[in-house]
């Protein structure tokens, strides 16, 4: 679908599960060199996996340097590693809020310092973000998530201006999305039973005027595409793929009679 993009050498972080694992796998479709960072080894053999934490500076230079030795240069980055865990902020243990700005804010700026170098080598380079919902609107119980994902419309729009017209920087914003994470909090809700899991993702999907939760490959797709040529002109900019989440009014507006 995007021939340029074949051989093109791509980092995605967090790509052993959720929409991570789908971007890895469409960058492979295309037939780019893809290179996951994880801290957890994923259970598919889909492109190179290189064991990183995105929190620690010495553990992404490695992770980086060893993409350059084997490649020579870097393409694409995309910033994706996420961690959530809800409490009310006077609740929240400080060690559990510096954890959560250090994979979400602090990982994709240390991944994106150390990249950069490179990514000024390559002509139509480029930065995808994987930010949030939460980057533009907010709930409960997640003011360490929130910060962390509108800080990092910050970072990329910041990225954006200093580095172009050599690097193109952008984000996805999406809602809700049935994935390990989404799960994972789901549980902490209804408790381990699968069909209850299953109803709660569901209700989140229903808060969204497509009435549905999304796919990863359904941010996947969004996240190749500004990758590759097609793109070229957008640089800058939140896509939202929340099945029209942050648009809705959250209230009911009567009908004309």
């Amino acid at each position: 679908m995007y021939p340029e993009l074949k051989g093109k050498v791509v980092i995605v972080t967090g790509g052993s599960s959720g929409i991570g694992l789908a971007t890895v796998k469409r960058f492979a479709e295309e037939g780019s060199r893809v290179y996951n960072f994880d801290i957890i080894k994923p259970t598919e053999e889909v492109g190179t996996y290189i064991y990183c934490d995105v929190s620690s500076e010495e553990s992404v230079k490695n992770a980086v340097s060893e993409v350059v030795k084997r490649e020579g240069g870097i393409d694409v980055v995309v910033n994706n590693a996420g961690i959530e865990e809800l409490c009310y902020e006077h609740e929240c243990p400080t060690e559990l809020w510096d954890k959560i700005i250090g994979v979400n804010l602090r990982g994709a700026f240390l991944v994106t310092k150390y990249t950069i170098p490179y990514l000024l080598k390559r002509p139509g380079s480029s930065i995808i973000f994987t930010a949030s919902a939460q980057s533009i609107m907010s709930q409960r119980k997640a003011s360490a998530y929130v910060t962390s994902k509108h800080g990092l419309l910050g970072l990329m729009r910041s990225v954006a201006v200093s580095y172009a017209p050599y690097i193109r920087s952008n984000a996805v914003c999406p809602g809700p999305i049935i994935t390990p994470l989404a799960e994972r909090i789901a549980m902490k809700e209804v408790g381990n039973d699968p069909k209850k899991i299953e109803e709660k993702l569901k209700e989140w999907g229903m808060m969204t005027p497509m009435k549905r939760p999304g796919k990863p490959e359904e941010v996947a797709n969004v996240i190749v595409f500004l990758a590759s040529d097609q793109a070229s002109y957008i640089t800058g900019a939140c896509i939202t793929v929340d099945g029209g989440l942050t648009i809705l009014i959250p209230q009911s507006i009567p009908e004309q009679p």
